[in-house]
């Protein structure tokens, strides 16, 4: 099973982009427009990562980031944000809780270098994890 993609643009060209790019190296991609999307989607996909635009209406992927990141449930999933300002605040992006970001334009290698080192890093977490539960049983 390939691993799941949640990509959270507003801009229906840089989606379409985003999802052809990351469905070429071998990942199963859902697209939503909007961060009030993004958290109704999680539940229902389960996302390995969450790909996401900061520039969007109503709430910004900061905002979207930290929210995700403060459910219980979604404070391991690696978020990686993308942002066309030209370098972001270290403090909002600390404050985002996200684990990286790359700014636009940004090259495709780039990206899914990116994308592949976060899942690459989750699946590991994941994996010393269930390790540990398995050997305290």
């Amino acid at each position: 099973m390939s691993e799941s993609i949640l990509v959270v643009e507003d801009n229906s060209d840089l989606s379409l982009l985003f999802k052809l790019v990351l469905e070429s190296a071998g990942y199963q991609v859902d697209t939503v427009e909007d961060g009030r999307d993004a958290l109704t989607q999680l539940a229902k996909i389960r996302p390995q990562l969450v790909v996401m635009d900061i520039m969007m209406p109503e709430i910004n992927g900061l905002q979207v980031s930290r929210q995700i990141k403060d459910k219980p449930d979604y404070q391991s999933l690696p978020i990686l944000l993308v942002s066309a300002v030209d370098r972001l605040q270290e403090e909002q992006f600390s404050q985002s809780k996200a684990d990286a970001i790359i700014y636009k334009p940004f090259d495709i290698e780039q990206l899914i270098d990116k994308v592949s080192e976060l899942t690459r890093d989750r699946s590991r977490k994941n994996h010393l994890e269930a390790s540990s539960t398995a050997a305290i049983s």
